[in-house]
């Protein structure tokens, strides 16, 4: 268990010396420990390249499986005490927490602790149960189907498009649109199905995009969850495929309180 503790330590900051001062172990200890757990699993847990230390997909593995098994034990130490248990620990989306999750929330008698995340805070260990899009990666998560989310184009009221009550997406050719980064899944979307179109503004999140077409720097497509600001409407666009939001628990044994939650989440 120490050892397993001391990896998870060390996974978590990745720098031999900060890990080192949390467990009140020298840096040399700590590095032997650590040696030591990966020559007994046979299998290398960390590389180095140039002056930063990776987890190789064991050490990822094995980082999950220690978090996992101190947050179960943790659970267990506090029902044998009769002590209330910790937070349960939910990841999602700006998005979903604004415009999807608040009637389940609000319904949840337990400690909520809300990260920003999704299905990898699940896997990692950093959270009991994540909402939001399905991940490329769908290993060790258990997976619930939640909701089909549209997508619609967020433009003025006077502009000829918005006469219209659905959108073609051959409509929507060189419109100066704010969009996700380049690396973001929606970027990619558009990237790869909408016609050319022209980049007013890179946003990160909902509520920055939607604050820019407040500002009229340009229109978006965006979920159709997202309200659309004063002297805006939003048009489907039909053609472009839905966003699956899903409801992620670790695969094996998540907490009774993860599930419960889930359960709240699909009834609202």
């Amino acid at each position: 268990m120490n050892s397993l503790r001391f990896f998870r330590v060390f996974a978590d900051t990745l720098n031999f010396t900060h890990a080192a001062n949390q467990l009140n172990l020298s840096q040399p200890a700590l590095h032997t420990k650590i040696q030591e757990l990966s020559k007994s699993l046979g299998t290398v847990l960390y590389t180095k390249q140039g002056r930063q230390l990776h987890l190789t997909p064991k050490g990822e593995q094995l980082a999950a499986f220690a978090r996992e098994l101190e947050s179960r034990w943790h659970d267990f130490e506090q029902q044998f005490h009769d002590q209330p248990g910790r937070p349960l620990i939910l990841a999602a989306g700006q998005g979903a927490y604004h415009y999807l999750l608040g009637a389940a929330l609000k319904k949840y008698s337990g400690s909520l602790q809300l990260l920003l995340g999704g299905a990898e805070e699940v896997r990692s260990g950093r959270a009991d149960l994540a909402v939001g899009p399905a991940p490329l990666d769908q290993s060790g998560l258990e997976i619930r189907a939640w909701r089909e989310i549209g997508q619609v184009l967020l433009l003025p009221k006077d502009h000829p498009l918005a006469q219209k009550r659905k959108l073609r997406l051959q409509d929507c050719r060189d419109l100066k649109l704010i969009v996700p980064p380049p690396d973001r899944p929606q970027r990619r979307l558009l990237d790869s199905l909408f016609p050319p179109y022209r980049v007013a503004a890179e946003a990160v999140g909902w509520e920055l995009t939607l604050h820019f077409v407040s500002l009229g720097m340009g229109m978006a497509v965006v979920n159709s969850f997202c309200p659309p600001p004063k002297g805006f409407v939003a048009r489907p666009l039909t053609q472009l495929p839905g966003v699956s939001y899903q409801i992620f628990l670790p695969k094996g044994y998540p907490r009774p309180a993860a599930r419960q939650l889930a359960e709240l989440i699909l009834d609202a």
